[in-house]
């Protein structure tokens, strides 16, 4: 083949090429999801969004819970990259709330879509964890080189990005949360908006939540954490303590890592709980 004519293929290839990584970007940008990037889950979890008649199909509406009922909060976070498992959220037709982690590409637009279906949002605060950067908390990450006011500058920022926002809670930072001083700076743009702090105890030594009650804010602790890299019999075992934990202190909050496997217990675990008296309420209503 003629120099000539491999010049003209090439330069059509990559004309090609841009167009569909353009095309791309613009989908991402309307909230579906990309076929080129998902960062910290393999391609192939992804799958279409179920709709019946234009809408995702849903568990029946709750019923009447008795006076007193054990309540229940369900945080599913690490939300931000992935249409398709916000879609499996919000056909659960529930109470819950959705922790979105900040600059990811369908941050925005989860949150904002979260709130006007009646999900309540948490900024997932990205924080410095031990073994980083072994682990990494991900894009906008508060640091501990960082000083304090550059935490507190960086999370009001994060917030004016989310402002249907309740609250925040942490993201990793095993080893950020251990820190008073720095905790402090963390939250005080909370402080200042009146909003809520779940800590997820990351650490055991984890002076978070205290840090946040000394500023005035409504705070929370997890109890148990439900993610999907032990497989489906370990993931049962911590949805079963999640309503048994509920059941004998009447209230539990739970965090749930976003994943197609964990989302789908959760609708069959929320049908076995209502059946049982169980309650799911907002994560806010837990907050003292």
């Amino acid at each position: 083949m003629p120099a000539g004519v491999w010049k003209a293929l090439v330069g059509f290839i990559a004309v090609l090429v841009i167009a569909v990584v353009a095309l791309d970007q613009w989908q991402s940008r309307q909230g579906l999801t990309s076929l080129f990037w998902s960062p910290g889950r393999p391609l192939a979890e992804a799958r279409p969004a179920r709709f019946v008649d234009g809408q995702p199909p849903r568990l029946p509406p709750a019923p009447a819970a008795a006076s007193g009922a054990p309540r229940l909060a369900i945080i599913v976070d690490d939300l931000g990259s992935r249409r398709d498992v916000f879609d499996l959220v919000r056909e659960i037709g529930r109470p819950l709330a959705v922790g979105v982690l900040p600059d990811l590409p369908l941050s925005a637009w989860i949150a904002a879509e979260a709130s006007r279906v009646g999900l309540e949002v948490l900024l997932d605060l990205p924080m410095e964890p031990y073994r980083y950067p072994e682990l990494d908390p991900g894009p906008g990450a508060l640091m501990m080189a960082m000083p304090p006011e550059t935490l507190g500058r960086l999370v009001a920022k994060h917030l004016a990005a989310m402002p249907s926002a309740v609250g925040a809670k942490n993201h990793m930072g095993s080893r950020m949360t251990e820190d008073r001083g720095r905790m402090r700076a963390v939250l005080e743009p909370l402080a200042a908006q009146r909003l809520v702090f779940v800590d997820a105890l990351t650490s055991n030594h984890s002076v978070a939540f205290e840090e946040a009650r000394g500023l005035g804010l409504r705070a929370g602790r997890r109890q148990v954490v439900v993610d999907h890299s032990g497989g489906e019999a370990a993931e049962r075992e911590r949805w079963d303590e999640a309503g048994r934990l509920a059941t004998e202190r009447g209230e539990a909050i739970v965090l749930a890592h976003g994943h197609p496997l964990t989302l789908r217990l959760l609708k069959e675990y929320v049908a076995k709980w209502e059946a049982a008296g169980i309650r799911l309420v907002h994560v806010s209503q837990l907050t003292r």
